[in-house]
């Protein structure tokens, strides 16, 4: 399974300049970040999710009037992330094996978040892949809780998911430009848009409150020097997005593998023994996922 091996480590490389979008397609852009406001049953789970006296059972009952959402719950609770002995088949107890961060930010994402119907083969590999990497680093190094790590790699490439569904031609034309001319997805889109997938997801995060935990590695992967609340979240998902790719399991919309941004592996302290640790870690917890469908 391991086909290739990321450069340790490297500083960013100089980024591309920005074109001018056509006319068209900057007003559509300007609209991206219009955020739309989110449905009444979600603004109700997440304020009882933020209430210092927490109540699961009230969540879960909340939760449990959407099919959709407590079907979405229920998968990430009985998959192999979170290593559940036995499967649940109730709210409540999903979301005391979730914790409230992680519930917090599927909960925001379900009405944007269809990581299986993405306009790039092996999307939603990509996606799981960098999860199983991320709970696998967050296991060897026992720096943040592995089920706030995985949660935060499934969801890094939102920004991508937010533009395939609001630009798909301009996604389309960030996929086939990488694909012809051999340059990485976040290149592209700046030269095509002027901004890409992190900037384009901080929108959401920002305007939803997402928790540094999830919100920074969704902001911050392409860049963990610049993290400030959540570091060593968004260091495990530099990492594992590197590692997923220098793997080759999925594709996140081109077939670059980055070199490691020396911070993010300083922060880590990663010897080569623990890194076949997580690599050994990764193989194991990926067999067991794959046995699961987390989105439909």
């Amino acid at each position: 399974m391991r086909t290739g091996a990321p450069a340790v480590p490297a500083g960013p490389g100089p980024g591309a300049a920005s074109a001018s979008a056509p006319d068209e397609l900057k007003r559509r852009f300007e609209r991206l970040r219009q955020v739309p406001a989110l449905p009444r049953l979600i603004e109700r789970v997440v304020a009882a999710l933020d209430d210092p006296e927490i109540d699961l059972a009230r969540v879960g009952d909340l939760i449990e009037v959407d099919q959709a959402l407590t079907s979405q719950i229920l998968r990430l609770a009985n998959s192999a992330f979170y290593g559940a002995q036995g499967r649940t088949a109730h709210v409540a107890p999903a979301l005391l094996l979730l914790g409230a961060t992680v519930t917090r930010s599927v909960v925001l994402t379900s009405a944007v978040l269809d990581l299986r119907h993405v306009g790039v083969r092996g999307f939603w590999e990509h996606s799981i892949g960098c999860a199983v990497a991320a709970g696998a680093l967050a296991k060897v190094t026992g720096l943040v809780p592995p089920e706030e790590a995985s949660a935060a790699g499934l969801l890094h490439d939102l920004g991508k998911v937010v533009l395939f569904r609001e630009l798909p031609d301009a996604f389309a034309q960030v996929v086939d430009g990488a694909r012809a001319q051999g340059r990485s997805f976040r290149e592209l889109e700046r030269e095509l848009l002027g901004t890409d997938h992190c900037e384009i997801a901080t929108w959401l995060t920002s305007r939803w409150s997402f928790p540094p935990e999830i919100g920074e590695p969704i902001a911050l992967h392409h860049a963990p020097a610049r993290a400030r609340r959540a570091p060593d979240h968004v260091a495990i998902v530099h990492l594992a997005d590197v590692l997923v790719r220098a793997i080759g399991f999925g594709n996140g919309g081109d077939d670059l593998v980055p070199a490691i941004d020396a911070t993010a592996w300083g922060r880590l302290g990663l010897s080569a023994t623990k890194l076949d640790d997580v690599l050994d870690q990764f193989d194991r917890d990926l067999d067991q996922a794959l046995n699961y469908a987390l989105l439909e």
